[in-house]
C-alpha cells in the first residue's frame, strides 16, 4: 500500500479489556468495501484508560467503547438522544464541533433486529439472560416496543443453567445471551426456542450449534452496531 492509501485510509479505534476476539474491523470493512486503519486500545484497568482528549489526538474518526467501560466516559459526552442517555452506556464517540458526542448503537441495532422479529414471529415469546448492559439494551428495546419478556440473570437468580427452560418455555421463544464470557451456557432448551447468543466467537459456545434448538450467533447485531456506527460517525450513508 502506498504511502498516499494509507493517509485515505478511515482511522477508528475500540476502547476495551482483552478485546483480540474483536471483530468490529472486519465488519467495517465488509461494510465500506475498503481497508479501515482500525487501532485496539486495550485496557486491563480503568486507571489505565486514556482521556478522550489524548485518544483523539492520534486523528481517530470515531471510536467504539466496549466492556468493561461502556460508562467510563459518561461525564466526558453529550449524548445524539436523550433515550440513549437513560441507558448510561455508551459504545461510539465523535468529536464534533468542540466537543464529545455519544451514542448506543447495540441499542439501535438491538431494536432495529427486534422490530424485524415482531414482524417475523408476532407470536413469539422473549427472555433476557443477563443483567449488565447489554441485557439493559434488550430491556430497553422491549420495554419501549410494549413486548413482555423474562429476565433471568445471575444476580436474581443464580446459576442460570439450574433453571427448568423447558418447563418455563410453553411455545416459540427467543433467548438472548447478554451474560459476560464468564458464564457459560449448558442447559437444556426445547426445540421450539432460538438461543441468540451477544458473545460472538466464544468457542465454548460452539457445541450449542448441534443442540436441538436453533444457535444463533450475534454477529448480525455487531452487523447492523458497525452500521449504525458509520452513519453516526458521518463515514457512510448506508
Amino acid at each position: 500500500m502506498s504511502l498516499s492509501e494509507e493517509l485515505l485510509m478511515i482511522k477508528l479505534a475500540l476502547v476495551g479489556k482483552n478485546i483480540s476476539h474483536s471483530r468490529s474491523q472486519e465488519m467495517y470493512e465488509r461494510l465500506l468495501g475498503e481497508k479501515v486503519d482500525y487501532s485496539l486500545l486495550d485496557y486491563q484497568e480503568e486507571t489505565e484508560v486514556k482521556s478522550l482528549d489524548d485518544i483523539f489526538k492520534e486523528s481517530f474518526r470515531g471510536i467504539s467503547i466496549t466492556y468493561p467501560y461502556k460508562k467510563h466516559f459518561l461525564n466526558d459526552v453529550t449524548f445524539s438522544e436523550q433515550s440513549i442517555k437513560k441507558l448510561k452506556a455508551i459504545n461510539c464517540i465523535k468529536h464534533e464541533h468542540n466537543k464529545y458526542v455519544a451514542t448506543n448503537t447495540d441499542y439501535l441495532a438491538a431494536k432495529y433486529l427486534i422490530e424485524i422479529e415482531i414482524k417475523k414471529n408476532p407470536s413469539q415469546d422473549y427472555i433476557v439472560l443477563g443483567s449488565g448492559n447489554m441485557a439493559m439494551v434488550f430491556s430497553m428495546v422491549f420495554d419501549q416496543l410494549g413486548i413482555t419478556y423474562k429476565n433471568f440473570s445471575r444476580r436474581e437468580h443464580g446459576d442460570l443453567n439450574r433453571i427448568k427452560y423447558c418447563e418455563v418455555i410453553s411455545k416459540k421463544t427467543l433467548i438472548v445471551n447478554c451474560c459476560s464470557r464468564e458464564f457459560v451456557f449448558d442447559s437444556e432448551l426445547p426445540a421450539n426456542s432460538t438461543f441468540w447468543d451477544m458473545n460472538y466467537s466464544f468457542e465454548p459456545h460452539e457445541k450449542l450449534r448441534e443442540a436441538q434448538f436453533e444457535y444463533r450467533e450475534g454477529d448480525d447485531l455487531l452487523y447492523y452496531q458497525a452500521k449504525f456506527a458509520l452513519q453516526f460517525w458521518g463515514i457512510k450513508d448506508l
